[in-house]
């Protein structure tokens, strides 16, 4: 019997002295035909569904279990930890751990998967099921250890589908059981509370005033009965420096807007108003009757009375009719412009035909941030002075456009297997210290552990900011897919290098090589290419590369 960390087993599944078919069968195979045991390149996965510091910590002990067993193993190569944290896995979409483990198994990089159980990797059983077929028809295992499932046995298959449809109905069933507490709830006349500006709770869980707080609330209602709009009303009370519920003297016209839609300011609380659609998509949508509607009266004191209120709705409504709403537009730039003075993202405006980037921030107060609005040309002229002197050939003709371009192509294909390397890098040296620090306290060597945790921390945060730009890079596969078509397509001695950046300088291929602009001034720009090199463009002056 032994103890895992996942519970008990009566023979190890993995690691030394494993009588299973993950670590046995494979090499003792190639030792029968006279091979010597080729090592087998392991990587694990590891997901919890929250952000909460338990789940860290439980992220952290399943990474160092799989870190400690991959290495542990003679006949395993370890190529990587693959990690999602605070996702959910009824479905693959949005869980980027998860989807680069795919790419490097499907591009040959992976021959094991490891994983602690089906639910970790997916609480869906289509997704499941395709995901193993299709690791499997490329030659990938992969090895459920709490399930004890081997994905190279056939016989696994009926039974994988039996967990992971276990795994989906236990999703379901947590589902249902959180919406079944939460309308006994509601049907007690007990609704959940959540922070709200002017409630605090007391010991005995009654919602009660907290004056100062109720005060801004109450001059919110009265601004907004004289006819002030919330934009109006967020930039009064930045400029009198009011906190918000959280803390913090950043107002939007936004929150004053549910301020003043909120009726749990004069004493009731509407109780499912959106319900979630399923527990696959997680999706919530509004409740226009599919579900029961609770309304619990005089729950708690008002801050507002019902007269003020409703003078106050009428004002809203009387202004709601140009905010008519309506999809969302993504454009090529959307999330990827930044304010260089604040760090907020610059959202785009259009007026008589000329598109403009203001930032976030600026629109709420400008005492929030300085920087004045962008044009979108401006933005665009850079990007491809920018281009043009990182690939201007040294001479103009045929030969040289022709490395230029061989140069673009090969920056767009390297990309994601420098990010890779990157990645790795960091993996390994998180490895190595977190072996240091067994070693440490094998050793008794206590002394040394501060230093060596505090180094792991250190490392562990690079590797966490680094995954944003990894996360930036594969979301603008698109605009790389495009570019590399319009580069294979390009022919000689057609193709002169003046001929090259105008094919290029529309923003949407221009993208294919920045994936982040900073705005410092209206006419300065800082790119950060695919590369990770980093260029300043000043439209007055010349490129300044960054150290």
């Amino acid at each position: 019997m032994r103890v895992t960390l996942f519970g008990q087993d009566s023979e190890p599944m993995i690691g030394e002295g494993a009588t299973s078919r993950i670590a046995s069968s494979y090499p003792l195979r190639q030792q029968s035909m006279g091979l010597q045991p080729k090592p087998v390149r392991v990587a694990a996965y590891v997901r919890v569904s929250t952000l909460s510091t338990e789940q860290e910590d439980s992220l952290e002990t399943q990474t160092n279990y799989y870190t400690r067993h991959i290495r542990s193993n003679p006949y395993y190569q370890m190529v990587g930890i693959y990690s999602d944290q605070g996702k959910s896995g009824t479905m693959t979409t949005g869980r980027s751990g998860f989807n680069r483990l795919m790419r490097h198994a499907l591009e040959g990089k992976i021959d094991l998967i490891l994983c602690k159980s089906v639910s970790r990797f997916a609480r869906n059983v289509l997704d499941t099921l395709d995901t193993v077929r299709m690791l499997k028809e490329n030659g990938v295992r992969v090895i459920f250890e709490k399930e004890d499932i081997d994905t190279e046995n056939m016989q696994s298959e009926f039974i994988l589908t039996m967990m992971a449809a276990v795994a989906e109905e236990e999703s379901h069933s947590i589902s249902q059981n959180i919406k079944w507490s939460n309308l006994k709830r509601l049907e007690r006349g007990e609704p959940s509370f959540r922070r709200l500006l002017g409630y605090v709770r007391d010991k005995d869980e009654k919602w009660v005033i907290h004056q100062k707080e109720a005060n801004i609330v109450r001059e919110a209602f009265e601004l907004c009965i004289e006819g002030r709009t919330p934009p109006e009303i967020a930039r009064l009370f930045m400029r009198k420096g009011y906190e918000t519920s959280h803390g913090n003297k950043e107002w939007s016209g936004t929150a004053i807007r549910e301020i003043l839609r909120n009726t749990q300011y004069i004493g009731e609380v509407i109780g499912q108003k959106t319900y979630t659609r399923d527990h696959i998509s997680h999706k919530s949508r509004k409740n226009k009757g599919e579900r029961n509607i609770y309304l619990i009266s005089d729950h708690h004191e008002p801050i507002v009375d019902k007269e003020i209120f409703e003078q106050a709705q009428v004002k809203l409504n009387q202004r709601n009719k140009r905010n008519k709403g309506g999809s969302k537009s993504s454009y090529p730039l959307s999330s990827r412009i930044v304010c260089g003075t604040c760090g907020g993202n610059l959202q785009r405006f259009v007026c008589r035909g000329v598109v403009t980037w203001r930032c976030g921030k600026r629109i709420k107060s400008n005492q929030l941030c300085s920087m004045s609005g962008i044009r979108e040309e401006n933005v665009v002229n850079a990007m491809v002075v920018a281009l043009k002197r990182k690939y201007e050939p040294t001479e103009q003709d045929e030969e040289e456009v022709r490395k230029t371009i061989l140069k673009m192509k090969k920056d767009i294909k390297n990309t994601e297997m420098k990010g890779d390397a990157e990645y790795n890098q960091l993996q390994i040296k998180v490895e190595k210290i977190l072996f240091e620090e067994s070693k440490a306290i094998l050793e008794g060597q206590d002394e040394l552990l501060e230093g060596l945790r505090a180094k792991r921390a250190a490392t562990e945060l690079e590797l966490k900011e680094k995954e944003e730009q990894w996360n930036l890079i594969e979301a603008d596969s698109a605009f790389r897919k495009d570019a590399l078509e319009k580069l294979e397509k390009m022919s000689f001695p057609d193709v002169t290098y003046d001929r090259l950046i105008d094919e290029f300088s529309g923003i949407e291929y221009v993208r294919a090589w920045v994936i982040r602009v900073k705005a410092l001034s209206p006419f300065l720009f800082a790119f950060t290419w695919i590369t990770g090199e980093v260029v300043k463009v000043d439209l007055k002056k010349e490129m300044i590369p960054i150290e």
